[in-house]
């Protein structure tokens, strides 16, 4: 139930017919004769309203519909007693007499109605401390050029005398105080603003009469927007100490939101980390985000964050919204919101979702905060969610004839005429495996890594853009102790810059080179992420059936990065790197069919393409080129024993220690 009722309305100028519709309207109200129920001893005021009252109060609100957000009518709608189908018609008639009168008469019905609190032979009042002269005042106002605004201002009597505005002066002091929000709210320069007010102590809702005009005629107009900051004023004022407990306790509120909120998303981040967290569309969302913030530059604040970026947060912070809990706290804070609302006005508020909700931008950062602060993943495994194990693509020289083509496997000359043709080259040597090998072993200390520097560093100063890459992604880590990112950023544009030489004349290469491009695009390793340059070089490897890039391409497609989101598409090159047996591919298919995303949902054919992905993720790990993500990824195929799926488990997390 609101509080405050404010209704503003204009008294029109112009021709004679307007000048004596004001000069009757004041004369009118200032000595019509409301209905005063408490005079008429012999009448029950607590009986139900005659039949003449409802008819009455039909035919008025008929005429004047905005009538049904005054406080009298929320008293006679919840109880139509005599008395209170009394006071709502002499409301009506009260601030809709200008309809019928003049006004001239209005200043009078202020000044003199029964029930004015009078201040010598009148109750009418202003800022100056000097008596009013009545008659001078309606007729300045009859015979004003411009237009004049009425405002009336109604309070319940029990929060009037609460509050201490059961008398003329409170309210004198309170126009007073505000005075300037009035003249901005009514585009009138406060220098050419006057006014008049008089105090009406009615039985229920006492209220004040507030006429504003402009000294000079032609300024001066009341948009809702500034009926509404009228509204605001008088009532953040009256109402100071109500709306500060409210305030209060909304702030409590929202940073009990804001806390609660921090510690499950923590909560959730560090599930992710140690593989125990069964909701795959967040856990990708949060994987996108990582990779997304690691190459950015700049703030790393949401309001700086480019477009795409701020899509993936907003998307983490509405699935984070469905936590039962943070819900709940969300309610209580819109429940204040309402109340505080209805301090003013009896609009219902519709108030935003949380995640659209500005108050609570704070959780936003807080993201993105516990997403830069979260172990790193390693970039080259994930791309926009299931990038393949790097490893165990790019560096094991036995498995690359099928990243090129189904033909013969590819000959050490063309490598070499790679080499002879142009400075930078792609050779996987002794000493660049070696080199792998030390970074990528389980047991991997600070020596080895160091001595794998070494190795990289001899590597790339002859123009193998294999170590020159793998310099960048050893640097981006604190396997040598602390990240390098100045190095690290140095080695993959250094990478970026080889690839795309080599790129023209690689020969049987080709799909491979252009894959390990659109991936660099894709990251941002190198260069500006570009999801469009990224999809450019995918797809022209994906065509030459480089299964990685197939991969890749459909993840694209998947999350419409670089492309308009297209499950069809995403769906057919799963289906053609699956084939040539990508394991993420087959995992993909898997998940699909098991959420139902384009497909019919389906867990039979969902689990046979769970079956192939854990065959080919098996065979990874036996290869000891498992990653984090590969460990989750079978942790999470059905059908796996507990024991088995519990081992898997210790191992990823064994490897999480090593590599910290």
């Amino acid at each position: 139930m609101s509080q405050l009722i404010v209704t503003s309305r204009y008294l029109k100028s112009g021709n004679q017919k307007n000048k004596t519709k004001r000069r009757n309207y004041t004369k009118y109200i200032a000595t019509r004769e409301t209905v005063e129920i408490r005079s008429q001893k012999f009448v029950d005021r607590n009986a139900n309203a005659t039949k003449n009252q409802e008819k009455l109060i039909n035919d008025l609100i008929n005429d004047f519909p905005e009538s049904k957000r005054y406080l009298e009518y929320e008293d006679y709608e919840r109880k139509p007693t005599i008395e209170n189908a009394g006071e709502l018609i002499s409301t009506i008639v009260e601030r809709n007499a200008d309809v019928v009168g003049d006004r001239q008469n209005f200043v009078g019905y202020m000044a003199m109605r029964p029930g004015v609190e009078k201040r010598g032979s009148h109750g009418l009042f202003n800022e100056k401390d000097e008596p009013i002269i009545l008659n001078q005042a309606a007729n300045e106002i009859a015979e004003h050029k411009g237009n004049v605004w009425s405002h009336v201002v109604s309070l319940r009597r029990e929060d009037a005398v609460r509050l201490g505005f059961d008398n003329s002066d409170a309210w004198r002091e309170l126009v007073k105080r505000h005075i300037s929000d009035i003249a901005k709210a009514q585009n009138i320069p406060l220098c050419n603003l006057k006014w008049y007010a008089a105090y009406h102590d009615t039985t229920h809702h006492p209220h004040i009469h507030l006429l504003v005009y402009s000294t000079n005629p032609k300024q001066g107009f009341l948009t809702k927007a500034g009926i509404d900051k009228v509204r605001s004023v008088f009532a953040n004022d009256i109402f100071h100490d109500d709306l500060q407990s409210i305030y209060q306790e909304q702030t409590v509120s929202r940073d009990e939101l804001k806390a609660v909120s921090k510690n499950e998303f923590e909560s959730i981040v560090n599930m992710i980390a140690s593989n125990d967290h069964t909701d795959p569309q967040l856990e990708e969302l949060i994987r996108k985000l990582y990779i997304q913030l690691q190459n950015v530059k700049g703030k790393k604040v949401y309001g700086y964050l480019p477009m795409e970026i701020k899509e993936t947060v907003n998307k983490i912070f509405s699935e984070l919204a469905k936590d039962e809990n943070i819900q709940q706290l969300y309610e209580k804070w819109c429940g204040l919101e309402r109340l505080k609302y209805k301090t003013y006005t009896q609009k219902e508020t519709e108030l935003p979702k949380l995640a659209d909700n500005k108050v609570f931008q704070p959780v936003r950062n807080m993201i993105i905060r516990t997403v830069l602060n979260m172990k790193p993943f390693d970039a080259n495994t994930e791309i926009e969610g299931s990038e393949p194990n790097d490893e165990y693509i790019d560096n094991t020289p036995q498995d690359m004839s099928p990243l090129f083509d189904d033909a013969e496997p590819l000959e050490e000359k063309e490598t070499d005429e790679s080499a002879a043709a142009i400075k930078y080259y792609i050779k996987w040597n002794d000493q660049y495996k070696k080199a792998c090998k030390l970074i990528y072993g389980k047991d991997a200390k600070l020596n080895d890594f160091k001595k794998a520097e070494q190795l990289l560093l001899s590597e790339s100063q002859s123009g193998n853009v294999l170590a020159v890459y793998d310099l960048g992604k050893l640097y981006s880590t604190d396997k040598l102790g602390e990240r390098n990112e100045e190095m690290s950023i140095a080695k993959y544009t250094q990478a970026l810059q080889g690839f795309l030489r080599i790129e023209p004349n690689s020969k049987k290469l080709k799909p491979y080179v252009q894959y390990r491009i659109g991936k660099m695009f894709c990251y941002g390793l190198g260069t500006e992420q570009d999801y469009e340059k990224a999809f450019e070089w995918f797809e022209r490897s994906a065509k030459q059936k480089n299964k990685f890039a197939q991969f890749s391409l459909a993840n694209l497609y998947y999350y419409g990065s670089g492309i308009e989101k297209d499950l069809s598409q995403a769906f057919l090159w799963y289906q053609r790197s699956s084939s040539q047996g990508q394991p993420y591919a087959a995992y993909s298919i898997a998940q699909m069919y098991r959420y139902g995303e384009y497909v019919t949902k389906d867990n039979d054919t969902a689990q046979r393409y769970y079956k192939q992905a854990l065959s080919g993720f098996l065979k990874i790990e036996s290869d000891d080129m498992a990653n984090d993500d590969l460990f989750y990824k079978l942790g999470q195929m059905f059908k796996l024993d507990l024991e088995q799926t519990q081992m898997l488990q210790k191992r990823s997390n064994t490897s999480n220690v090593q590599l910290k």
